[in-house]
């Protein structure tokens, strides 16, 4: 992806999460239960049984049931990883990400009868991992977008002062030959 299209995401993106007013410090639980009542339904929050994604490398499912929406994670991660997989689950949820390959839902009933097609569906496009797939990466971009916008604190807070980042630009520039500007 291109980075003027990454842009673009990302502005959309922030839009996506403008009308969530959260309360800080935040907590992954405070979005899922803002998304579930804009959804109209609920949105449940569960550890990923044990040996479900053993060798898969899959840290994280949304699965669309009919009525309600079930976000599994993997337990064993540590719990900013954690959040991480949420956002990026809810993020496929914000997005209605479906995979438009698969075959269509009579079929699948006829494979699945016991199951909600909308359901098969979507488990049988998100096996992919490592953001291989447009949706993925459109998916973690939205969960940093999340991240970013929600968290109570800053992850680096710039101490330098203007003169300090233009001496670090002078001395970068005589390394590299450009007298380009440091952000600050």
């Amino acid at each position: 992806m291109r980075r003027d299209e990454w842009r673009q995401l990302r502005a959309r993106y922030e839009q996506v999460v403008q009308p969530y007013d959260l309360p800080h410090p935040f907590e992954v639980e405070d979005l899922c239960a803002a998304v579930a009542a804009e959804r109209g339904r609920p949105l449940t929050l569960l550890p990923m049984p044990a040996g479900l994604a053993d060798g898969s490398g899959i840290c994280g499912m949304w699965v669309s049931m009919g009525a309600a929406d079930l976000v599994y994670y993997t337990p064993v991660a540590s719990r900013p990883h954690q959040t991480h997989i949420i956002l990026h689950e809810l993020a496929h949820i914000l997005l209605d990400h479906r995979e438009p390959s698969l075959p269509h839902p009579e079929m699948l009933a006829q494979l699945f009868p016991d199951l909600d097609p909308e359901m098969v569906t979507r488990l049988l496009g998100r096996g992919r991992t490592k953001a291989t797939t447009r949706q993925e990466q459109e998916a973690e971009l939205l969960a940093s977008v999340m991240w970013q916008r929600f968290s109570a604190t800053p992850v680096a807070v710039a101490t330098a002062t203007s003169d300090t980042a233009d001496t670090l630009n002078r001395v970068l520039g005589a390394f590299t030959g450009r007298s380009g500007q440091v952000s600050t």
